[in-house]
């Protein structure tokens, strides 16, 4: 878990890691439709959401036999469970504006 004082490049990497962090995340059965940048392009805004959201939310990354399951999770507790696909960011920071909202 991230500290409140902590920025996203300190939880996620930094500029020289490059997307080391974001390698647990990616889903490589789904390179040949979503290439590894193309997944950096739509997780890289989910992290930076999350960060802004506060310590209370985190993303985990389990493999499955269909490929990759998002689990965005709020206080421990799951919030809603996403696929990697060409909306997943939109998908991941519409249900953290909706949870947030339900406050």
């Amino acid at each position: 878990m991230m500290d409140r004082d902590d920025d996203p490049i300190a939880a996620f990497g930094s500029a020289e890691e490059g997307n080391e962090p974001l390698k647990p995340y990616m889903d490589v059965t789904l390179f040949e439709t979503i290439d590894k940048q193309a997944q950096i392009d739509l997780l890289t805004p989910v992290f930076d959401a999350i960060t802004l959201a506060g310590v209370d939310y985190d993303l985990k990354a389990q493999d499955s036999a269909t490929g990759k399951r998002y689990t965005l999770l709020r206080d421990e507790k799951v919030v809603e469970v996403f696929v990697m696909d060409t909306s997943l960011t939109d998908n991941i920071l519409a249900a953290i504006e909706k949870n947030k909202e339900a406050e």
